[in-house]
């Protein structure tokens, strides 16, 4: 359950300093400008990759093993995100750029240890000399592909977190504990993030985030089909991350043919080309979901067979996929736009009043249950509650303008992970429990849904994002084979982005001064409460 509660803290950390650095964006110049390759219109945010740098790090220092490959990886992080954050302010050049990665990429290596060191075919094992100039170009090119890939909104960052979840379901197999750990707490962080970037994006991650993202998540591929005991193929970060390879390669050979440099900027990207053939902003996000999902599943189900045959199916997959698109745009072909049907205008005044009461009772109801049926608190968790409703009790009476806003979001982010967290550690869970936290995780969800479609401004929908948490959630643990991941780890994940998802749209309604405030009071209130009796008994 240790992995669970780094994954949510890796989460809240990084949706909690979004805000905030949004905020302080401007006046550092971490904003990215709308320009002719871009589709974007107005000024946003570039400071993902801060709050998920911040994320990741800090719920893995304090709670994952630092062998040396881990140490070595987040130091490599590091240089990145130093390089990245420049580049986010003045736009660096791209020898500069490379220049970082190749540091970053050698400390992994030669700090870190990482090289790869089991590549097979037909029986005949590569050389030391070859291994470690694969691991070398493959870290380079990943991290460059990760961040070229970044071109829509949620792309970048809903492929990273399929690539991640697949990573630790791979560790896990191998009995890689502390990349089965990384790997969680990264995707924790970018699931916080992606909440901020789905479409329309109101945060990028910038160059900051899609190069450490790509680099770690290269690193974490290897690092999980390495070692003398594992029997899964060395090869299969290829297919976990073919996409955005495929995608960097295709474009630098349409450049380097048409006499440009394969480091030109153009609109010959597979988000491009797919926006080029008529799909709408989203739908190409999806498709592009859909393709990552695909090589993951392809992934596990060749995850024992040869290094060959893995290869031979990927070049096989991207083949295909170049293939149709390059048939499409020769013939012409265009997508269908099909008008969405228009939200009711007409529905009674009363459903979204009955949605935000169902909401905020259900909210209420499954706090008190939880808390109610927790036999024991830690006084750590007791003592955060009680600082945080002196906090807030503080602020409603002394407090104005954004900073008392800021703060009851913060509060309700720490509250649901509270609350999840000791839901999903209670030792001998009574049933009823299991049952009456579920009937009110959906209703609220439902009622959630029924507000989206009935509000005339849909500032909160459906997303690409909930496609990936449900895919997460409902396919990969229920793949065949013998699968061990963490066992609450998909149920937990589930009802915390909706309760995250509920909450934040309670705190965006006419009704954040009283609704929101009095799950947040009730919840802290018996949170302190029962620690403070635990002590007292």
């Amino acid at each position: 359950m240790q992995l669970f509660l780094a994954f949510i803290v890796a989460l809240s950390v990084t949706a909690a300093l979004i805000p905030l650095l949004a905020k302080w964006a401007p006046a550092f110049g971490l904003t990215d400008a709308p320009g002719p390759r871009k589709v974007h219109s107005v000024p946003v945010p570039r400071v993902g990759g801060l709050a998920m740098a911040a994320g990741i790090l800090i719920p893995t220092v304090v709670s994952v093993s630092l062998v040396p490959e881990i140490r070595g990886l987040l130091l490599g992080l590091l240089v990145l995100l130093l390089f990245g954050v420049w580049d986010d302010r003045v736009t660096l050049g791209y020898r500069t750029k490379l220049a970082g990665q190749i540091i970053a990429v050698g400390i992994c290596m030669f700090v870190g240890g990482l090289h790869v060191g089991a590549l097979t075919f037909n029986g005949y094992s590569l050389p030391p000399v070859a291994g470690m100039t694969i691991t070398f170009l493959f870290l380079v090119g990943i991290t460059n592909a990760v961040n070229l890939a970044d071109g829509l909104d949620g792309l970048a960052g809903g492929m990273v977190l399929l690539c991640l979840m697949a990573i630790a379901l791979f560790a896990t197999m191998s009995g890689n504990g502390p990349v089965t750990a990384v790997a969680l707490i990264e995707a924790g962080a970018v699931l916080g993030f992606l909440r901020f970037n789905t479409h329309p994006a109101r945060i990028f991650m910038g160059d900051s985030g899609s190069q450490v993202l790509g680099l770690s998540v290269g690193a974490l591929g290897l690092l999980a089909t390495q070692g003398e005991t594992c029997v899964l193929s060395a090869a299969l970060p290829l297919l976990l991350l073919g996409l955005p390879i495929m995608d960097t390669l295709s474009v630098m050979w349409t450049r380097i043919r048409a006499g440009k440099s394969p480091f030109a900027a153009d609109r010959n990207h597979l988000h491009h080309r797919l926006l080029a053939l008529g799909f709408a902003h989203r739908d190409a996000v999806v498709i592009i979901y859909v393709m990552q999902a695909g090589l993951v599943l392809l992934a596990y189900f060749l995850r024992f067979e040869s290094d060959v045959e893995v290869i031979v199916s990927y070049f096989g997959f991207a083949f295909a996929v170049l293939a149709l698109l390059r048939l499409a745009l020769r013939n012409g072909w265009k997508a269908r736009r099909i008008t969405p049907v228009a939200a009711a205008t007409t529905a009674d005044r009363r459903i979204p009043m009955l949605t935000l009461a169902a909401m905020t009772g259900c909210l209420l109801v499954y706090a008190v249950t939880v808390i109610a049926s927790t036999r024991f608190v830690r006084l750590d968790l007791g003592l955060t509650s009680a600082g945080l409703l002196v906090a807030l009790i503080l602020l409603m009476s002394y407090g104005k303008g954004r900073s008392v806003l800021w703060f009851e979001r913060a509060a309700a982010y720490v509250s649901i992970v509270l609350l999840v967290y000791l839901d999903q550690t209670m030792p001998h869970k009574p049933p009823l429990l299991s049952t009456i936290a579920w009937i009110c995780i959906g209703i609220t969800g439902a009622a959630a849904l029924i507000r989206f479609w009935i509000s005339p401004a849909r500032r909160f929908e459906v997303t690409t994002l909930d496609l990936i948490v449900i895919f997460i959630a409902l396919v990969m643990p229920n793949l065949p084979g013998n699968v061990e991941l963490p066992p609450d780890l998909p149920a937990g994940l589930a009802k915390t982005v909706i309760l995250l998802y509920v909450i934040e749209m309670l705190l965006t309604t006419n009704f954040q001064r009283f609704m929101p405030r009095t799950f947040l009071a009730v919840t802290l209130a018996f949170i302190a409460g029962r620690a403070l009796a635990g002590i007292a008994i």
